[in-house]
């Protein structure tokens, strides 16, 4: 336990300084006259610049980790870049087999398993998520309020936080969250559904909220 709560303190210290650089903390712009790419490259080289400024400075459990990860760190912005050109030059199946690739190594995989949580944590009994569907004509299966299926996945359109012909269940923590993510449409013309998960399943999503990175939690902690 002692040893874990020096990698928080640590790990606090360098959060600090991470929350210091404006231009990579959330919520985060691209910077003018800059591609998309470009902002990218240039936010991953500010944020490596803090994790290698914190092993020269400090010499400890937390400077010893990050130094054995930077490689790591490097493989996923390059397999990431080559994905976002892939997608911007409209070769979808090269951009998922980019980004399938890039989790593939146990080196990687096994730090993406750090930062998932329960779903449970998210969804139960007391917490359901919700979806919220528009629809000027009536919904009378309830599998209309699902997603659509994969083997209409032609329909699928490109959304905020999905590409085109992947279909995806969008759900939100309430439903006025859910309202202003459709746009703030007429209340007579959406459809509500609310899910739960089963606190014995133990399912587990990937948490890529920023909030995540200021959490007080050892996600360096070696398995």
């Amino acid at each position: 336990m002692h040893i874990q709560q020096e990698l928080d303190e640590e790990l606090n210290n360098l959060f600090d300084t991470i929350r210091k650089k404006s231009s990579i903390r959330p919520p985060i712009e691209i910077e003018k006259n800059l591609t998309l790419i470009d902002d990218f490259a240039l936010k991953c080289s500010k944020f490596r610049g803090c994790l290698v400024d914190y092993i020269q400075e400090n010499d400890n459990r937390l400077s010893l980790r990050l130094r054995n990860r930077l490689r790591a760190v490097d493989i996923m912005q390059k397999e990431i870049v080559s994905c976002l050109e892939c997608f911007l030059s409209g070769d979808i199946k090269s951009a998922y087999d980019s980004f399938e690739s890039m989790l593939e190594p146990r080196t990687i995989s096994r730090h993406i398993e750090n930062i998932c949580i329960p779903l449970s944590d998210l969804c139960n009994e007391d917490k359901p998520l919700f979806r919220v569907r528009k629809s000027d004509t009536p919904l009378t299966s309830r599998r209309d309020m699902f997603h659509i299926p994969f083997s209409q996945r032609h329909f699928v359109r490109a959304q905020r936080f999905s590409v085109a012909g992947l279909p995806c269940l969008y759900l939100g923590t309430s439903l006025y969250i859910c309202w202003r993510e459709m746009d703030k449409p007429d209340f007579d013309k959406l459809y509500i559904s609310a899910y739960k998960i089963d606190k014995n399943n133990d399912s587990k999503v990937l948490n890529i909220g920023p909030d995540f990175l200021y959490k007080q939690r050892s996600i360096l902690e070696s398995k």
